[in-house]
């Protein structure tokens, strides 16, 4: 198709910006390749930077897969529908589990324009086996391990399809090590299932020439609802608890993570399974090794002692240790940071590929 560009409408059904999903769009519309705009709740806001587009569409739960849930997402898909039959260069890219139920029933009303991509390590194995048997080619995993998770056929990399990081990642200068000094970042959002708990529990079980010697700082707010809300004021009373106040820092939203990447020595990544983490993929993009759980997106992704370390999902025991060793040796100012900046994936490489996928659905 020769002419205008495409625009692709990457469908999230979220009610601000927050989370790694809208990183993963930012790089995509970066890349230049095809116009990007974000399908969002009514009144939905943006905070970070830059701003996209923005299309409103009936409400659902981004995140949510249930009943209800299943059949608002019919509406929604109409009126995606009705957007995709204005233009032949119009494509839908549904991202979170709203965006998997709007793209199945785009599907079943027979618009091949549509795809999806499953950014979750979702407790409904069987819902996402099913959709993926009816939508075939057009559902993308982010890795092979999140596919083996689901327990869907397919080889090594085949339909997975994660996203990339832009060049100004790339072109950050790391903070040169300083000595006695071991900072450790991480970003994201104040949930439960991003397991920040760990860090305050980990710190604590390091002995105390270790501790003098370690900092953490944090960047991120809490996602929307009052569970979340509820879950950081618990998080502040564990820290406080484990009396490792005076060694953390929690920043609260930043715009982007240019200067955290720039101001530490090591990323710290805690999801239980984590999908796929845009901010490690900027870490790694910036040479800042990572340490982050053996589960999910990080099992495909670190190599351990070439761009960072694993330890055991949701052990604060496992955590401390490694982080105690890394105290100890400084294995992480010694590694080559060319070498780890080869390992992030280029926003490039994943828009190029993603423009395959929407030039085959003519």
């Amino acid at each position: 198709m020769t002419g205008a560009p495409r625009t692709v409408l990457h469908y999230l059904g979220y009610d601000d910006d927050a989370g790694g999903i809208v990183s993963v769009v930012r790089a995509l519309a970066a890349a230049g390749r095809y116009k990007c705009v974000l399908g969002m709740n009514p009144g939905a806001r943006q905070r970070r930077e830059p701003a996209l587009p923005v299309m409103e569409f009936s409400r659902l739960a981004g995140e949510e897969i249930g009943l209800a849930n299943f059949w608002r997402a019919r509406a929604v898909a109409n009126e995606v529908r009705t957007w995709l039959r204005e233009d032949e260069r119009r494509v839908f890219h549904g991202h979170s589990r709203a965006g998997l139920l709007a793209g199945w029933w785009l599907h079943r009303m027979g618009e091949r324009r549509a795809v999806v991509s499953v950014h979750c390590y979702g407790r409904q194995r069987w819902f996402y086996r099913w959709a993926a048997k009816r939508l075939g080619s057009r559902l993308f995993w982010l890795t092979p391990e999140m596919r083996r998770y689901y327990g869907a056929p397919g080889r090594d990399r085949e339909q997975c399809l994660p996203g990339g990081v832009t060049p100004d990642y790339f072109a950050l200068t790391p903070a040169p090590p300083v000595p006695g000094r071991l900072r450790l970042g991480g970003a994201g959002e104040l949930s439960h299932w991003k397991r920040w708990d760990l860090v305050p529990a980990a710190l604590a079980r390091l002995a105390p020439e270790a501790r003098r010697q370690v900092t953490f700082e944090h960047i991120g707010a809490p996602a929307a609802g009052a569970d979340s809300r509820a879950w950081a004021a618990e998080l502040r009373r564990i820290v406080d608890a484990s009396g490792v106040a005076e060694m953390t820092s929690w920043r609260g939203p930043e715009a982007s993570s240019h200067r955290m990447l720039s101001e530490i020595d090591l990323l710290l990544v805690t999801s239980h399974r984590e999908p796929y983490s845009m901010i490690l993929q900027e870490a790694l993009a910036a040479g800042v090794p990572v340490l982050a759980p053996a589960s999910g997106g990080p099992v495909d992704v670190v190599n351990p002692g070439q761009n960072g370390w694993l330890f055991r999902d949701g052990d604060a025991a496992s955590l401390a240790d490694v982080l105690a060793q890394q105290v100890k040796t400084r294995e992480w100012a010694t590694l080559d940071r060319a070498a780890i900046r080869q390992t992030a994936r280029r926003a490039e490489d994943a828009a190029a590929e993603w423009a395959d996928v929407y030039a085959g659905l003519d």
